[in-house]
């Protein structure tokens, strides 16, 4: 049902389409998707709030795809499952309605709504998810994607177990990695610890098998007493700007006792 309230719309970027996913059951089995739909028609910018079973099947898109070739929607918000599932699919529908695919605004309500809360606490944060993509779309702008050298180089903040493990298997796989550790040891917590549950294997030697693959290997980096004081750039080529410095003699003497 298109919100019919012509009155809150504003100028192009204000014309907000707000499409509810039922998910089967999966969202409207503890989201009262009726209310959600309700309320987001006194959002601003709202211009058309629509609901369907499945968003992502053919007919689902082609309410979005009606509405944007006929000029009642300029953006769109979907409130559906996770966007890694159907993202690229509401971007696509976009695309052959002749729209821009950014501008588009996805609310998850299943992984973060449906599926961990239930009843009227589940519809609430809904309608907040709803509401907050909703303003975001009155923002967005048209895009144009383009490609850039992206430098094959990551960067590990943290030098305990999990940022070791990750170094090693970014530089197995060819890429140039930096280790930042703000300490002056590498191992983190497992550096303290005797054995590892449930098979007690020894910490101490679990460490130093990955620490020496880690320090011997070619593409790694090992930056100790050091922090992030800032970065810049973009994905694909980011820069961080690090600061060095020894620790105070005392900070670190429990430890070593």
């Amino acid at each position: 049902m298109a919100n019919e309230n012509q009155d809150k719309i504003g100028p192009a970027g204000q014309k907000v389409g707000v499409y509810v996913c039922h998910c089967g059951g999966n969202i409207s089995d503890h989201v009262n998707v009726q209310e959600v739909c309700a309320k987001a028609r006194n959002i601003p910018g709202v211009a058309v709030v629509r609901d369907n079973v499945f968003m992502c099947s053919d007919p689902g898109q082609e309410l979005i795809m009606e509405d944007l070739r006929s000029g009642a929607v300029d953006r769109v918000v979907v409130a559906s499952c996770a966007p890694d599932l159907h993202e690229t699919t509401f971007r696509n529908a976009i695309g052959r309605a002749g729209g821009n695919p950014y501008i588009y605004e996805h609310a998850n309500i299943r992984e973060q709504v449906s599926w961990v809360h239930h009843g009227e606490q589940a519809t609430n944060k809904a309608t907040r998810l709803v509401a907050a993509a909703a303003a975001k779309a009155r923002g967005l702008q048209p895009l144009d994607p383009f490609r850039v050298e992206a430098k094959k180089h990551a960067t590990v903040i943290g030098g305990g177990v999990a940022g070791l493990r990750a170094a090693l298997d970014l530089a197995e796989r060819g890429m140039a990695v930096a280790v930042l550790e703000k300490s002056p040891f590498l191992g983190g917590w497992l550096a303290k610890w005797d054995r590892l549950f449930p098979t007690e294997e020894q910490a101490s030697e679990i460490l130093a098998g990955l620490t020496r693959k880690v320090l011997a290997h070619p593409a790694i980096t090992v930056y100790n007493c050091s922090q992030v004081i800032g970065f810049e750039g973009f994905v694909g080529n980011f820069k961080l700007r690090i600061q060095r410095a020894a620790p105070a003699s005392s900070e670190y003497e429990p430890a070593l006792q």
